[in-house]
């Protein structure tokens, strides 16, 4: 089985957020600029790298963790910065099917300022923990 865990975490955010929609104000995808898809106040999961795989030298499934950035923009900083603690909270002590572990990275969302557009952003990052063949 081929793991996809930055869909597979915007997949479980939409789940578990009940103010997000995967495809809606929901992305998996880095940042994007608004416009008539995407609307300013929204959130994006996207692949941001991850460990070396482990693999026993006589096995040849590896065991991998992948790190998944998340970024939570919106027009008031306070509404931002409470859906990246909702989020966390929601995600904390969640299992994902497949995979063998959710890490939430981050204690509280990093504050990433504001853009050209004076949207405020706000990030947090997760590792998921999975085997592949």
């Amino acid at each position: 089985m081929t793991h996809t865990p930055a869909l597979a975490l915007a997949t479980e955010i939409g789940t578990q957020v009940g103010s997000l929609t995967l495809g809606t104000n929901l992305f998996h995808s880095t940042i994007r600029a608004p416009n008539v898809t995407v609307p300013e106040n929204c959130v994006f999961a996207w692949n941001g790298g991850g460990a070396p795989p482990l693999r026993t030298m006589s096995e040849p499934d590896e065991i991998r963790k992948a790190v998944i950035l998340v970024s939570v923009r919106n027009a008031k900083h306070l509404v931002g910065n409470d859906l990246a603690i909702s989020i966390m909270d929601s995600l904390r002590a969640q299992s994902i099917a497949t995979y063998l572990d959710l890490e939430l990275v981050n204690s509280a969302p990093r504050s990433l300022g504001q853009d050209e557009e004076g949207l405020h952003h706000f990030g947090l990052e997760f590792i998921l923990t999975y085997q592949e063949p």
